[in-house]
């Protein structure tokens, strides 16, 4: 998890100018189409870490998080996206789960705790 940290710290860096309009992951179908498009789209950095497929997207200041295969919530996608709400830079949070509600739930609440450590990190 601190690799994810790091990873939206450094999308979080790039939070300097207008962010170009982009699907968020209610957008798509399934977690498998949001992962293809987002590999097809020029200008992202795929990572993995952990078993996670890790997606930056600069362009529209999103961090697209994907569980391995062998995960409770898998197959899922979670899009991480920075926001100027007033002076503050805040993240918003979409999430496509096709696994259990619980495995879902669990999976919107470990990234909620994530969220916040990313959000101490920035008011440092």
């Amino acid at each position: 998890m601190r690799g994810i940290v790091l990873a939206v710290l450094l999308v979080l860096a790039g939070a300097t100018s207008a962010v170009s309009a982009a699907p968020d992951a209610a957008s798509y179908p399934t977690a498998a189409a949001a992962l293809a498009s987002l590999r097809a789209k020029p200008g992202v950095k795929t990572s993995i870490q952990s078993g996670w497929t890790l997606i930056e997207d600069a362009a529209t200041l999103s961090l697209w998080s994907f569980p391995p295969t062998g995960h409770p919530a898998y197959p899922a996608a979670v899009q991480r996206r920075v926001v100027q709400e007033g002076s503050e830079l805040v993240i918003r949070m979409n999430v496509l789960c096709e696994a259990s509600k619980a495995a879902c739930d669990a999976l919107v609440a470990d990234f909620e705790v994530l969220n916040g450590r990313v959000q101490k990190e920035m008011q440092r």
